[in-house]
Parts: C-alpha cells; structure tokens; sequence
C-alpha cells in the first residue's frame, strides 16, 4: 500500500460522510441520520426521503387527526392497506397517503359501507405490496448487485437509486392510473348479475386451474438461479397464453395458478394452448389443468363457489399435459372441441361421483 492509497478505515469514513451529506441534501433530520446508522440502510432512507418530497411522516395520532378519522377508524384502514399501526420507536406514516385516504375511507364507506371499503383498501394493499416487492427486488438483482460488484461505492449506488426514482416514478404512476382506468372500463362492460340477497356479484365464467407437475420435488434439488427461471418461466407462460386468449389471471401461487374467461370455447382454448406451451418447454415441467364452467361469487377480485371447488379438484384427475374438464363445459364446448368421458369419479367436498371429460382438441 502506497502512503496515497486510503485504508479500509478511510474508506468507511468516507462512504460514511457522502451517505450523511446525501441523506442531508434529500432533507433528512439529525435524529433520522442516527436512526439510519443505528437501524437501517441508508438507502432506505433515502428512497423514504426522495419519496415523501420534503413532507415529513406523520404520527399515528397526527395521521387519525388530519384525515379527519379517530384513532381506531384511521387504524383500521391503515392495517387494511397492508401496515402495521406502528413501525419502531416512533410512528412513520407517510403524509401524501394520510392526505389521500380520505378520498377512500370516507367517500367509499358513504358509498358502499364500511366493510366493503375495507376489502378494497385490502386489495390496494395486497396489490401494491406486490407491486413493490417486485420492483424492488428487480432493482436489487438487477442493478444494485452488479454495480457493487462491479466496484462502484455504495454512495454511488444510491446516489443513483434516487435519481432512477426522481426520474421514473412519475412516469410508473401514471401508468398505474392508466391500466386501472383500462380496467375499469373493461370490467364494467362485461356481463354480471347480483346473488339471491343482492349483496355480492356474481359472473358466469369459465374457471380453470394449472399445476405444475412435480414442483415440489424439484424446488428441493434446483438452484436458486434455477428455481427463479422455472418460476418465471411459467409465469410468463400463464400471463401470455391467458390473456392472449381474451382470459384473466385471477393468481399465481409459487407451482399454481388460476385463470378465468368469458366463454367455454375461450377457456378451452386457452387450457390446451398452455397445456401445449409448457409440454414443448425445457425449462417449465408439464402441467395439469381442471376446469369448470358456471356461476361464481366474485369478491374483491377473486371468485368463490360451487364451480371454482370443483375446477380445483379436477386437477387432481389430469395426468401430466392433459387438462380434465366438468360435464357443464363439454357440453357448451362440444360444437368446438372434442372431448374423452372419463370414468365417473369422487371428487374430495362433492357427495356424488363426478362425471369428467379430457378435453383433446378442437
């Protein structure tokens, strides 16, 4: 080492004053800082301090009294969109959301009730978590690894996080609003009638589930790089396959997912194309598929009922890229689809045998 080269200390230290003099310029609090150092990355930080633009978080209390809510009515939302009702030593609510709920805790519970606007501040919650688990986690991966790995300081790492926000966020939120708006439209055009009570919506769909064959096995043996691949893979194949066919994805769930259509000849057409995806695929093992057709709940974006059981279970029934369907879709289907009656079979919640059909092709 040369007398001009810094030593590890000298290098702390200086990564220590750059992250403090950034911290400082994006308006963070002497207590903050000692809070960073002590609790949390100073990346953190900053994304928490470029994000809320100059506004500091709130209390619980000040929160409740600025949206205009009692403690426990603010506190109920609050968990409902997805957080605690306090986060450390001191409450951290961000001002820009306390100013924003209003808007849906007040003028949807006037509107629909207070437990229909809590099942919504639910699905904003679980929606926008996701959003932002894989934003983040992307940017971790994808950006922050290869740069510190690379050799570029911390500093600068974050440094960059916080003009990649300030430039790009704007950008994303108007999408957001713009996908929601699309979806509206296309959710209030479709067809739909209320149940017997008039309390929840209920859909004629074409409801079908895929399984992915021996997951669990091979989540055991492959790599985390391997496993990421496989996961992503089928994912891909879902999303594009499903809504290419005029479908929706309801959920992904790790080797599973649900997926729903307007017609039985869509929601047919969509199974054996991904059935037929994901047999060619050497990187996604082969999947079975149950489906069923009927009348379905629909609650918060999800569906429930008689038909949604048994779409479940009738994947138990299909060998690996076959996809097993109920009497009520060979029936509406059978003008464009051939189909194989299979022997009547127990299905696990339903008393009598079920009457099923593999569906092979148009």
């Amino acid at each position: 080492m040369t007398a001009d080269e810094p030593t590890h200390r000298d290098v702390d230290w200086l990564e220590h004053e750059r992250l403090g003099r950034l911290l400082r310029r994006l308006g963070a609090t002497e207590e903050e800082l000692a809070e960073s150092r002590e609790s949390r990355s100073a990346g953190d930080l900053a994304l928490e301090l470029v994000l809320r633009d100059g506004h500091l978080p709130l209390s619980l209390q000040q929160a409740a009294d600025a949206s205009g809510l009692d403690v426990e009515g603010f506190t109920r939302f609050w968990r409902a969109l997805g957080f605690a009702s306090a986060v450390g030593p001191r409450d951290r609510v961000p001002a820009d959301l306390v100013a924003a709920l209003p808007i849906v805790s007040q003028g949807t519970t006037e509107l629909l009730g207070v437990d229909v606007s809590l099942g919504i501040a639910r699905v904003v919650g679980t929606t926008t978590a996701r959003i932002a688990e894989a934003i983040v986690d992307a940017f971790r991966m994808q950006f922050e690894v290869p740069e510190l790995t690379a050799g570029v300081s911390y500093s600068d790492v974050v440094t960059q996080y916080v003009e990649i926000t300030r430039d790009s966020l704007p950008a994303f939120e108007a999408l957001i609003s713009a996908v929601l708006k699309a979806h509206l439209v296309r959710v209030a055009s479709g067809a739909w009638a209320p149940d017997v009570d008039s309390s929840a919506t209920r859909r004629n769909l074409y409801v079908g589930f895929a399984d992915l064959v021996g997951y669990t096995a091979l989540s055991r043996t492959l790599s985390p790089a391997d496993l990421t691949g496989l996961l992503g893979g089928f994912e891909d194949a879902v999303s594009d396959i499903v809504t290419a066919g005029g479908g929706r994805v309801v959920k992904l769930i790790g080797d599973g997912a649900m997926f729903v259509a307007d017609s039985a000849e869509a929601g047919c057409a969509i199974a054996l194309e991904l059935s037929a995806r994901l047999a060619d695929s050497e990187l996604v093992p082969l999947a079975r598929i149950g489906a069923d057709c009927g009348s379905v709940l629909s609650l918060s974006g999800d569906y429930f009922g008689e038909v949604v059981n048994r779409a479940a279970r009738l994947v138990a029934l299909a060998n690996p890229a076959t996809v097993v369907v109920s009497q009520a879709i060979a029936d509406l289907a059978e003008r464009s689809f051939t189909f194989e009656r299979l022997p009547p079979q127990a299905l696990k919640g339903f008393h009598a045998p079920a009457v099923t059909y593999r569906l092979l092709g148009r």
